[in-house]
């Protein structure tokens, strides 16, 4: 059997990495920065370094969605699970962008309240390569991998003052309350999935437009819960209690 196997032609999707560039140039600069922090020593690494990384590496995100902008088909990445779209584009522009902008603000800020700088680039940049992915997302289960990167993050960042009780307070009402988000979410991508067999965007739309969907009381319950759970993230009323602490709370440039 295992000779058997061994024969069988392994196809793998083939992965347009150029076009992913949006998504992996603010991952890998996260993980470089968190690297070179834990081996060089802060002496002869100044904070400022941090900024100037983080704003090299959004600055050169920004690039990348400028030159895949003037592409005329989308990049399909996954077996057409991520999708970089114009619009994936644009919010993806936006996203770096503010990193970018955000940036040098970071060393001046962290210095005054004492927070390590490291740590809040390093989570800036994951959370907008989660934010990316969540915008290039074609599938519920790569919509929701890419919600919750960006989520823990901003749950780190918002608790990261820690001499401020109002920054710890933040981060756990934001923590609470997102997890109880996301449960509602895991929920409703199950019930979407079984109602419609699948996870894929256009193939849920697809059964939406052959099916009335006041018939099938599992779709109506997973499509609720859906508008739960993204209400919650997105601070949308009435889910919206949670959004005044955390962003009193949370350190300025967060």
């Amino acid at each position: 059997m295992g000779a058997v196997l061994a024969q069988l032609p392994v196809r793998t999707p083939a992965i347009d990495w150029p076009g992913l560039l949006p998504v992996l140039l603010p991952a890998a600069g996260a993980l470089v920065l968190l690297m070179l922090r834990s081996l060089v020593p802060s002496r002869l690494m100044p904070a400022v370094l941090d900024a100037v990384w983080t704003f090299a590496v959004a600055a050169a995100g920004l690039v990348s969605v400028v030159v895949l902008w003037q592409r005329d088909a989308d990049i399909q990445a996954f077996g057409g699970q991520l999708v970089m779209d114009r619009m994936a584009l644009f919010v993806a522009a936006v996203v770096l962008g503010s990193v970018a902008l955000v940036a040098p603000t970071l060393p001046r800020y962290c210095r005054r309240v004492g927070v390590a700088s490291a740590e809040l680039c390093v989570l800036a940049l994951l959370a907008a390569a989660g934010a990316v992915v969540m915008a290039g997302a074609a599938d519920l289960i790569v919509l929701f991998l890419g919600l919750e990167t960006m989520s823990i993050a901003a749950y780190v960042m918002a608790a990261l003052n820690l001499r401020r009780l109002e920054s710890l307070e933040a981060g756990l009402k934001y923590f609470v309350l997102g997890a109880f988000s996301t449960a509602f979410l895991l929920f409703g991508i199950a019930l979407v999935y079984g109602a419609t067999g699948t996870t894929n965007l256009e193939g849920i739309a697809s059964y939406l437009d052959t099916f009335i969907i006041l018939r099938d009381g599992m779709l109506l319950a997973g499509l609720a819960m859906l508008l739960v759970g993204l209400g919650f993230k997105v601070a949308a009323a009435p889910f919206h209690a949670w959004a005044p602490d955390t962003y009193v709370g949370a350190p300025t440039p967060v």
